[in-house]
Parts: structure tokens; C-alpha cells; sequence
């Protein structure tokens, strides 16, 4: 890195959402200079790792918690991570991602006619899906039947063409991808720079100087999607958009059986949770042997998993300090939300006890499955963060959010994240290139990914 560098448009975060944003500033703009910082050495290393969360494509398709709209709307965005992997990557199936059946499965009489009346309403929407009966599933998916008494009624939602995603390969695919484009466009500079920590951010005069291990850096426009230091970041800046605007940090555990299951099996997700409910999958580093199970889900205080050293970021973006306190309290003090913490984050973290408690709640899923069949997945799981609105009656703020202010922006980006990234990159890119004054190829995007590039993502300005 040159002293004293100045650049259109600096990314920091090297994660998946990061590297769709450089892809989509190489590939369908005219944006002359981009520079993208990460900290790790390399691209995807901390929340879009394969061991740090479902690997999952989100396609609203076997997710209960989506409404029609909603459903729709990830569909959509979905399709675009879907066509970059099949369209451009797939010599790389089996490495980077891995096709296979998904569904989600029904116990008892309630749930079993919930996902009946939702076959009937959502059947248009997705036209492969397939209602499955007993002996259907036990056709496909023996593991999941065996056990069960004959008269506990059973249905599942199926379809044949799901997606698991390894998304920190995804972000080097597509970091990839722009640097061959950066080097075929002379007149334009694309430069990617790993282990390199951003220290502060302040505005100064026609964008932001950013201090980057000890080097300063100006931007004429800064994305800051560093996860939940985007709100870090946004915090430091004093930004009005965050000013009522705290997180609640959560962080995901998973557990290995032997490979039960060829399918990736979601259970029916509880409404006023914002957190999956227990799910078993194909897990894309040990597909031939294991199948992994979980979230648990357990809040935590450090804005990156295993790193305690982040606890002073998390106190950052603990403001106001009493509106948090009190929107904290109020979550809490929902008896399904107090109960579920409770039984994640003190009953699971028991020694033993905490995995035969964990195997009673896989059993919806594997009902012969035993203790010793059960091991933990040690040093997995990333943090999750999930708006809170300090100054609301219900504060818990559900899905993904962009704060934006002039020539920055920011992305906290929960599930469904990286399901979304190559829309989201191609979006942003697009609302960047505008406020900066070039050019962004809509006709390519629509040409490149069969569908239009249509807002559509919360925004908080």
C-alpha cells in the first residue's frame, strides 16, 4: 500500500458481503478505484466461515418464520447467489457448495396442519416444492421416521433443489473474480488488502480518512460490513441514524452425530423467537461422515466469538447506556424469550447434562438418536447480531439493516446475510456508484442473473 492512499470507494470487511460488494463495483460499475481491508488474513474468516454458521441458501421456500411477502422477497434475492454459483462456479460443486434436498418437517397434529395450510399458500411461489407423508419420508429419509409411535402424525415441506454454502470459499470466489476484472481495466484500480486492521474512522472534508495499521487512508465513500462492528463503527461516527439503535449479540453452538441425514431437515420455527429453531444438516467439511445439528443459541457480550479482547468494541455500541439497559430487560421479561435463553445459555452449557438436553430436543428431528450418538462441534459458531430499538414498546428488530448517512454506509447483516450477498453487494453498488457519479450497469445484472435488481432491503437513514 502506497503512503497516504485516496480512493472512490473503501470496503472494510473481507467477509462474504464485503467481496460481493468489490465483485459488484469490478464487474458493473465505472467506479475508478476501490480498495477492500480485512483484518484476518484472508477473505471469509470469521461469520461467513463454513464452521461459523448453517451454510445455508435461504429461500424462504422451508423457513416458517417468512411471511408470503418476505418469503418472496428472499426468494428473489436468494436467485442471484444461486445463478453466480451454477452459471459461473460449477466446476467447483462439492468444494464450494453442494446441491441437495431441504425441507421442513412437521410433529404432531398442530404443526403437521400448519404445514399443510402453508403448502396450499406458498405452492405457487414455489412450484418444485412436495408435500411428503409418512411413508414417503420414510422412503427418503428413514432416520427420521424410525422410533416414532405409529399414530404422532407427520408431514414435511420438501424440495429436491437446495443449496449448502461453504460462504468463506464464496468470498474468495468472488474477491477472486474482481481481481481478474480489476486487471483487464487499466484506466481502474482494484486493490484487496488482508491483516489489515481499520483503527479509527472519521469524516474530514470530501469523504472519511481512515487510520489502517498506522497508515492513513481517504475515501471518497466507505461500506463498512464488518458484521457487528458495523455498528461499532457507526457508533464511533455518532451517527443520529443509531442514536435510539443498540444490539443484542448472539451466538450460535452446533453438535455432530454420525451422517444421519441426506437432506437438510428444518423444524417449524416458533413465531415470536428470532432465532432457527433446531435443524440437522449436511455439513459441507465432513459431508461423507457427519451430520451437524443446532443452533443453540446463546447471547453473548463480545462483538466476535472467541475473542474476549471485543467485549470494549460490544460496550461501544452499548448506547444510550440505560434505553439499552431497559430494552434489554424488556426482551428478557418475555416469558418465552426468558425461558429459551435460559434453558441456551445455563441448562446447554452443563457438562453432559447439557447434550442430553440438546439430544430431547434433536429427537424431533432423529428420534432414536442417543447420548453417545451426540458430540459437540467445539469452536464453532459466530455471533449474530439483531437490532435493538431502545426507544420501542417491542424492541427487537428482526432481519437485515443498513444504516446510511452521506457517502457511508453500513451493513449488520444476521441471517439471512449471506444468503443475500450477491443482491445486497449488487444493490449497494449501485446506490454507490450513484452518489459518487458514475455509472452502474442495470442491463448487464438483468442480462448476467435473469432477473431485474429490485429494491427491497430494510434501510435505516
Amino acid at each position: 500500500m502506497t503512503k497516504n492512499p485516496t480512493y472512490d470507494l473503501v470496503i472494510i470487511g473481507g467477509g462474504v458481503s464485503g467481496a460481493a460488494q468489490f465483485y459488484a463495483a469490478a464487474k458493473y460499475s465505472t467506479i475508478q478505484s476501490v480498495a477492500l481491508f480485512e483484518k484476518e488474513s484472508g477473505a471469509g474468516a470469521v461469520n461467513s466461515a463454513a464452521r461459523n454458521n448453517s451454510q445455508t441458501l435461504h429461500e424462504g421456500d422451508i423457513e416458517t418464520n417468512y411471511d408470503a411477502k418476505k418469503a418472496r422477497a428472499v426468494k428473489h434475492k436468494a436467485g442471484f447467489t444461486r445463478t453466480y454459483l451454477e452459471r459461473t462456479k460449477s466446476a467447483r460443486v462439492g468444494e464450494l457448495y453442494v446441491p441437495g434436498p431441504k425441507m421442513v418437517l412437521g410433529v404432531g397434529p398442530k404443526e403437521t396442519r400448519f404445514l399443510e395450510e402453508r403448502f396450499l399458500a406458498f405452492r405457487e411461489l414455489y412450484p418444485e416444492l412436495q408435500k411428503l407423508n409418512r411413508a414417503a419420508l420414510k422412503e427418503k429419509e428413514p432416520k427420521l421416521v424410525e422410533g416414532r409411535a405409529d399414530d404422532e402424525e407427520l408431514v414435511a415441506l420438501y424440495n429436491e433443489a437446495g443449496l449448502t454454502i461453504n460462504y468463506g470459499k464464496l468470498a474468495t470466489a468472488l474477491l477472486d473474480d474482481a481481481k481478474d476484472i480489476f486487471a483487464t481495466k487499466r484506466e481502474r484500480t482494484g486493490e484487496i488488502f488482508f491483516d489489515k486492521k481499520v483503527q479509527s474512522l472519521r469524516r474530514v472534508e470530501g469523504g472519511f480518512e481512515l487510520e489502517i495499521n498506522g497508515t492513513k487512508v481517504t475515501a471518497r465513500y466507505v461500506s463498512v460490513c464488518a458484521g457487528a462492528h458495523s455498528m461499532y463503527f457507526a457508533k464511533k461516527l455518532r451517527l443520529q441514524a443509531v442514536s435510539d439503535t443498540s444490539l443484542l449479540l448472539v451466538a450460535g453452538n452446533f453438535y455432530y452425530t454420525p451422517k444421519f441425514l441426506k437432506a437438510k431437515v428444518y423444524t417449524v420455527q416458533n413465531p415470536k423467537l428470532p432465532f432457527s429453531a433446531v435443524h440437522g444438516d449436511p455439513d459441507i467439511m465432513n459431508l461423507d461422515t457427519k451430520t451437524r445439528y443446532g443452533p443453540t443459541t446463546r447471547v453473548v457480550a463480545t462483538l466476535e466469538r472467541h475473542k474476549p479482547g471485543t467485549f470494549l468494541d460490544y460496550l461501544a455500541t452499548v448506547s444510550p447506556f440505560l434505553g439499552s439497559l431497559t430494552a434489554y430487560i424488556r426482551i428478557m421479561f418475555d416469558a418465552e424469550f426468558f425461558w429459551y435463553a435460559f434453558k441456551h445459555n445455563v441448562l446447554f452449557s452443563i457438562p453432559i447434562y447439557g447434550n442430553w438436553l440438546f439430544v430431547k430436543e434433536a429427537r424431533k428431528i432423529i428420534p432414536t438418536m442417543k447420548l453417545s450418538d451426540l458430540t459437540r462441534a467445539k469452536g464453532q459458531g459466530g455471533v449474530r447480531p439483531q437490532i435493538v430499538k431502545t426507544n420501542e414498546k417491542h424492541p427487537l428488530s428482526l432481519g437485515e439493516a443498513k444504516i446510511t448517512d452521506t457517502h457511508i454506509r453500513f451493513n449488520v447483516t444476521p441471517s439471512p446475510g449471506a444468503t443475500t450477498c450477491v443482491y445486497n453487494g449488487l444493490l449497494d453498488v449501485s446506490e454507490i456508484a450513484k452518489e459518487l457519479g458514475y455509472e452502474f450497469y442495470n442491463h448487464r445484472v438483468t442480462a448476467d442473473f435473469g432477473r431485474e435488481l429490485v429494491p427491497g432491503v430494510t434501510i435505516v437513514s
